[in-house]
């Protein structure tokens, strides 16, 4: 089973182009899956049926893993099955009737504009060798909704400032072309002129992919893992102790955009969801907002 499973990964390398992230997910998902068939002795595809599956199910239960855990674990099974059956190494689906738990659809945690502009000035207070740097991520990340991955795979070329916007390559190898506002593109020119350079200098040897547009204290390529650091640092002084991931500032700058007026096509573009129903979450945080200031506000709530 396992050579099945790194046929079907090579399939969603090449036919689906599925991002290295999404990968490394599948296959953490289908390995786990295969461990626990060989412990019942299973090591044939043909030979999982219904029961055996429901006993995963279990299993996943008793680990304690959360429900969008176990469902997205489920799905890669399914979808497994689904590409063995469409590809004619196996007969029947055994994965047809499983029914997986129902996924929790929480609403995503966002920051408030004060919150956003008070990280700013402490950070503005402080100074350090990535300073620039730092402070230009962070408002890009805002600006733009990208994704974590989005934003580390950027090089300088993919940035036009005259226009005032950014070329990205989002999941399935998918180029969209977002605006930049103005406050962004100062900070990104300031952190070009005079930091940037100061970084690229610190690299020794070794090759760097394309042209970083961020770059590490070492020269190289500021990676997703980089990225994230330098957002929690920038913000771990909230208050609350709130921690502020990149996909926090995606989430912020979709409800920004829809509590300012915009259409909700408009954001799913630039969000580069492919389901609008993924973006229509947002929708819900802002009638959430709305209520809360309806109830402080109207006389008979």
């Amino acid at each position: 089973m396992r050579e099945l499973v790194e046929g079907y990964l090579r399939h969603l390398s090449a036919e689906r182009q599925l991002s290295p992230q999404t990968l490394r997910a599948y296959r953490s998902d289908l390995e786990l899956f295969v461990d626990f068939c060989r412990r019942w002795g299973v090591d044939d595809p043909s030979r999982v049926d219904h029961r055996l599956l429901r006993r995963y199910l279990a299993y996943l239960q008793t680990r304690g893993y959360a429900r969008t855990t176990i469902a997205r674990r489920t799905a890669a099974v399914r979808s497994f099955f689904r590409y063995l059956v469409r590809t004619n190494r196996l007969r029947c689906d055994p994965t047809l009737a499983l029914t997986p738990p129902r996924r929790e659809r929480r609403l995503p945690r966002v920051l408030s504009l004060r919150e956003i502009e008070e990280a700013e000035r402490r950070q503005g207070l402080q100074v350090y060798r990535t300073s620039l740097r730092d402070m230009a991520l962070v408002e890009l990340l805002y600006a733009t909704g990208m994704r974590v991955g989005e934003l580390a795979g950027l090089d300088v070329k993919d940035l036009d400032m005259r226009r005032g916007e950014v070329k990205v390559l989002g999941k399935g190898r998918k180029e969209r072309v977002i605006p930049v506002h103005q406050a962004a593109l100062q900070l990104l020119r300031a952190y070009m002129e005079k930091e940037r350079p100061i970084l690229a200098a610190n690299r020794v040897g070794g090759e760097t992919s394309g042209n970083p547009l961020f770059l590490s204290v070492r020269g190289g390529r500021l990676g997703d893992r980089g990225v994230r650091r330098v957002v929690e640092r920038f913000f771990r002084n909230l208050e609350g102790g709130k921690r502020v991931s990149p996909h926090t500032l995606r989430h912020t700058f979709a409800t920004h955009l829809l509590q300012g007026g915009a259409d909700l096509r408009s954001v799913q573009e630039l969000l580069g969801h492919v389901d609008l129903s993924t973006t229509q979450i947002y929708t819900q945080l802002s009638r959430k907002k709305l209520k809360e200031a309806f109830f402080q506000a109207h006389p008979r709530a």
